[in-house]
């Protein structure tokens, strides 16, 4: 109610006006409309005046997105093909910072930091993307997860096709 205006109101009167407003949704976004509760007049001069009603009953304000850490996003251990791509398994991801009854996903890209065969080796996550109902509402906070380990097996090999070399009798 900062910045009110009083038009009709007489000399040195002062008043103030308090209510309550009410979004039309929960949901973030930009200008959204805001509907007045009853205005109630306050100051040394409410006794001496009504509101009248043609007076505002909405206005307008945002609601800022929300931010979650993101954490427990894990990467699949891989048998070695020369390649560094990781699949990523987000399922038990972990939204530090979301309300109850929120539905949040997330999804991202993974890359082992070489191809070669070895035990807990660096994956590192792509962009955070959330996903589902509430996404909306959220953003990816900084200092949410960016990387995992995993392994990368020996690829096994079948050998085959070798000859001995004829030699002479020693």
């Amino acid at each position: 109610t900062s910045g009110a205006t009083f038009d009709g109101i007489f000399g040195g009167d002062t008043l103030t006006v308090s209510t309550t407003g009410t979004f039309a949704n929960e949901n973030a976004g930009t200008g959204k409309t805001v509907t007045f509760g009853t205005l109630v007049l306050g100051g040394a001069s409410a006794g001496n005046y009504s509101v009248k009603g043609d007076s505002q009953t909405t206005t307008t304000a945002n609601i800022s997105k929300e931010t979650v850490t993101v954490s427990g996003i894990v990467a699949a251990d891989k048998t070695y093909d020369g390649e560094t791509d990781a699949t990523i398994d987000p399922s038990g991801a972990i939204f530090a910072g979301k309300y109850a009854g929120d539905t949040l996903t997330v999804s991202t890209t993974g890359t082992f930091a070489d191809a070669d065969a070895g035990i807990g080796k660096t994956v590192t996550f792509g962009t955070l993307v959330l996903g589902g109902a509430d996404a909306g509402n959220y953003t990816v906070k900084n200092d949410s997860q960016t990387t995992t380990t995993a392994n990368i097996a020996k690829e096994t090999v079948t050998v085959s096709g070798i000859v001995a070399a004829d030699k002479t009798y020693d």
